[in-house]
């Protein structure tokens, strides 16, 4: 009993629940931004003309969709991107070991910052702190250790990128390697290690 004398009553708690349950169910999780057109999917040729026009006009995304990110980031490794499509460029960044085994994500969905840092990470072969090593899919500690090296600006695995503030994640990706030229990125896993004359 309350001290203003009402009685707690089973049915007016069952109702209350209800009303916040009602409630709840009226406003949608966040779904992650989705852009309408990859510009991959129209500009995915390696002929250097293609490759410009897609940075350029990656600049004024207003997100990065993971077909443009994963297109980008075979540009920056390669120099060039040859794989037909989307799940070509998947596969070929799992094969790699850049992405994980479970990676399902569509070609459409903006690509979180987590995602893309596990992949920069192996790239670059950054080893980070101790959980970075126990853990080197976990999203939070690649983008704590990106954070860190200055290569992503403060944020979260969730997050996603402009067209602009990914081509700026490129721009020091390429800085970061010029200052550590022992960095793998020209020279990924699933290729032999150059030798050196001698």
């Amino acid at each position: 009993m309350y001290k203003d004398g009402h009685r707690f009553t089973p049915a007016g708690g069952v109702f209350a629940v209800a009303l916040i349950v009602c409630g709840l169910s009226m406003f949608p999780g966040c779904a992650a931004p989705t852009v309408a057109e990859p510009l991959a999917q129209t500009l995915g040729a390696s002929d250097p003309e293609t490759q410009l026009e897609f940075w350029h006009r990656l600049a004024d995304q207003p997100v990065t969709s993971n077909d443009d990110a994963f297109h980008g980031l075979l540009l920056f490794l390669d120099g060039e991107d040859a794989h037909a499509g989307y799940d070509a460029r998947v596969a070929n960044l799992k094969q790699r070991g850049l992405l994980p085994g479970g990676f399902s994500e569509p070609a459409n969905q903006a690509v979180s910052r987590g995602t893309l840092s596990v992949c920069i990470t192996k790239a670059l072969g950054i080893k980070g702190g101790v959980m970075n090593r126990l853990a080197p899919d976990c999203s939070r500690y690649a983008v704590r250790e990106l954070v860190y090296l200055n290569l992503y600006p403060p944020s979260s695995p969730n997050q996603t990128f402009s067209g602009s503030e990914f081509l700026g994640i490129v721009g020091r990706m390429e800085d970061w390697q010029r200052v550590n030229p022992d960095s793998p990125a020209a020279q990924m896993p699933a290729e032999p290690p150059a030798t050196q004359p001698g």
